[in-house]
């Protein structure tokens, strides 16, 4: 198996285990937080310490995963069709990028990784997940 083969394999599990976590964790937040609810109907079912404490259990899948990303831009690593392969379209290259839009791109995805960061550890990120999920709970009708 080639290097590029097992990379792409490698990030394609980090990828559906850190979907899988996410899930696992907003189902766990939900139920425990309806379940305090019943007691105390004045609370909210969401608090951002239940928020922070799962997002603190998977963060380093996710930063796993960014690791694998920005070093599959580096090295270059691209997912080639197999050309055995009849029933894959031919691929269709209207414009190749040049070499420095490859790395204008890297330096985007570190700019965009490194401000995500930045409002994590300046508690935005919680205040927009917690905004975010009550605002969605809200439409729904579950809060």
């Amino acid at each position: 198996m080639k290097r590029s083969r097992v990379y792409l394999v490698l990030q394609a599990v980090v990828c559906i285990a850190l979907v899988a976590l996410i899930s696992v964790s907003a189902i766990e937040i939900y139920r425990e937080g309806a379940a305090r609810k019943a007691k105390h109907p004045t609370e909210s079912i969401y608090t951002p310490e239940a928020v922070a404490e799962k997002i603190s259990s998977i963060a380093p899948l996710f930063f796993a995963g960014v690791g694998l990303l920005i070093a599959g831009v580096i090295l270059g690593v691209k997912d080639e069709a197999d050309p055995g392969n009849v029933a894959a379209p031919p691929a269709v290259h209207l414009h190749t990028p040049s070499k420095r839009t490859g790395i204008v791109r890297a330096m985007m995805t570190i700019l965009a990784v490194v401000l995500i960061i930045a409002g994590v550890f300046n508690g935005s990120a919680l205040d927009v997940l917690y905004k975010a999920i009550t605002i969605c709970t809200e439409c729904v009708g579950l809060g």
